[in-house]
């Protein structure tokens, strides 16, 4: 066999199996305010041509192109307290999510994502795999805000790829 052949087939076998090690998650948590309607939000990954848009006047809307959304989930800020005043969280888990990241939340009213106890401070957080950590864009005023964030593959992952090509090599005595 072909040596030229056998790392070619070990850098595919390793390719393989390290390709879901490359796909990175990450999530979206929303923190609205109680007059949820007034909200938007859009992220948008230019690389990748994704692009994501959330509007919640008098029901959620989720409008996406290119979906990385792999689930979401709607509820109280606060399991103990009312809506009225702990706001509502609205939480997206992107699977493969690997890109650049440009944000913009809205709000109709002016007021930002602030109400009762509910800051604005949080109104938008990324987290899980991405660069620097959280990404937290705060509402607290106003009618937009905005922010990027970042989402890369893990160096891990691209190592395991570097090795795939050293598996077909093989000592001669």
């Amino acid at each position: 066999m072909d040596k030229r052949f056998v790392l070619s087939a070990a850098g595919i076998a390793g390719a393989t199996v390290a390709a879901p090690a490359l796909a990175q998650d990450a999530t979206i948590t929303l923190h609205l305010d109680y007059w949820a309607a007034e909200h938007g939000m859009s992220a948008q990954a230019a690389d990748r041509g994704l692009s994501s848009y959330v509007d919640t006047s008098g029901y959620i809307n989720v409008t996406s192109t290119g979906s990385i959304i792999a689930s979401s989930t709607f509820s109280n800020w606060n399991s103990t307290a009312s809506a009225y005043t702990s706001g509502y969280r609205l939480q997206f888990q992107l699977s493969n999510a690997t890109g650049d990241y440009s944000v913009l939340l809205t709000d109709a009213y002016g007021d930002g994502w602030a109400w009762n106890s509910v800051s604005g401070d949080d109104a938008f957080t990324a987290s899980g795999d991405v660069v620097g950590g959280p990404v937290v864009i705060g509402l607290t005023t106003g009618n937009s805000a905005s922010g990027s964030f970042s989402v890369v593959p893990a160096p891990g992952a691209l190592a395991l790829l570097g090795l795939a090509g050293l598996a077909g090599r093989r000592k001669r005595a």
